[in-house]
């Protein structure tokens, strides 16, 4: 099992890439995934549990930069019919772009049929999209991290700031904690601060529902950093998107004048769904347009963009729609920490 610190240590700055995910599909009698870096050496490969240790050779080559498996391997894959079908299954698909249903599932269904692959990676390489130190952005924040003062943070969105599909949520090993609850201990071990947290995210709510609630949910606890993720829900275009998002901001800043802002751009849901593919590219370009002193940006859309030019949205999904797995939550907790503490 791996520590906190190596779950929270920048995930593609280091060496050692720890417990990246990989999920099997076989087509045409093969099984492959690939990996973000090139390996130098594959240290170990196990279930995503971490209850199986997989052996190379036996279950598993390395080959053209994707973990195989042989043709006795004990590690699961999906048949690519498993997760493209012809007939909807009720409550466990959604209708895909032409005709079809794809696999759905909540809990940890995915989780435990879902590979990681800890691993060396060739040290020319670098990981294609970085994020900055946000000292400029979120000035009054920073200066009281830097200063050892309590802090109040809140975290507001859906459900993927509420933690669905985290093994932590879901009751299964290895408990990863949700993302917010990770960003707030490593600034609390990195500055050895107090920290008062309140992640006051619901499942299935949008930015509207985000303007309704925002007193009661954000401006009554008096924030210093408010953390505002939504669009993964909305349905209304880019304007309409940002109109909303400044709504919510307006209605915190009458309460707390000096409360700063990390506005968090969505990933980008199972693009062979119609149902849930609307503006989210959009709203990170929303989101950017309101970025000034004070507010600042996560784009965990850009994120998930650099790894889905290397690996699949398969590999990066906890129910194959919009949710995060426990690797996707730790690239989350990255990218918020990477804003907040000075590398």
């Amino acid at each position: 099992m791996i520590t906190f610190e190596q779950i929270t240590e920048p995930l593609f700055n280091g060496d050692i890439i720890y417990d990246e995910s990989v999920t099997f599909v076989e087509e045409n009698g093969k099984a492959a995934a690939p990996l973000y870096f090139d390996a130098e050496e594959i240290i170990n490969v196990t279930s995503a549990d971490k209850t199986k240790e997989y052996k190379e050779n036996t279950d598993w080559i390395y080959k053209n930069n994707k973990i195989e498996l042989t043709p006795g391997s004990s590690i699961f894959r999906f048949n690519i019919n498993d997760l493209i079908f012809d007939d909807k299954i009720e409550g466990q698909s959604f209708e895909t772009s032409d005709g079809r249903y794809s696999l759905f599932h909540e809990g940890h269904f995915f989780h435990d049929r879902q590979i990681s692959v800890t691993y060396r990676k060739k040290s020319s390489q670098c990981f294609g999209y970085k994020q900055k130190f946000c000292k400029n952005e979120l000035k009054k924040t920073i200066k009281k991290l830097k200063d050892k003062r309590d802090v109040t943070i809140v975290l507001y969105g859906d459900s993927i700031s509420e933690g669905a599909n985290s093994s932590g949520t879901t009751l299964t090993t290895p408990f990863l904690p949700k993302w917010g609850d990770m960003v707030i201990e490593k600034i609390k071990r990195s500055y050895g601060v107090n920290v008062v947290f309140y992640n006051t995210s619901m499942g299935g709510r949008d930015s509207s529902w985000g303007v309704q609630n925002a007193q009661e949910r954000v401006a009554d606890y008096r924030p210093d950093l408010a953390i505002i993720a939504f669009g993964m829900n909305d349905r209304i275009d880019g304007k309409s998107f940002s109109e909303n998002i400044r709504k919510i901001m307006s209605i915190i800043t009458k309460t707390t004048p000096d409360t700063e802002y990390i506005l968090c751009a969505t990933t980008l849901p199972n693009q062979m769904l119609p149902e849930f593919c609307a503006y989210q590219k959009d709203y990170r370009d929303a989101l950017y347009s309101i970025a000034k002193d004070g507010v600042a940006v996560a784009s965990f859309y850009d994120l998930q963009k650099e790894l889905l030019r290397k690996k699949r949205f398969i590999d990066l999904t906890g129910n194959n729609v919009n949710h995060l797995n426990d690797f996707m939550i730790r690239c989350h907790t990255e990218l918020v920490c990477s804003m907040l503490i000075e590398k």
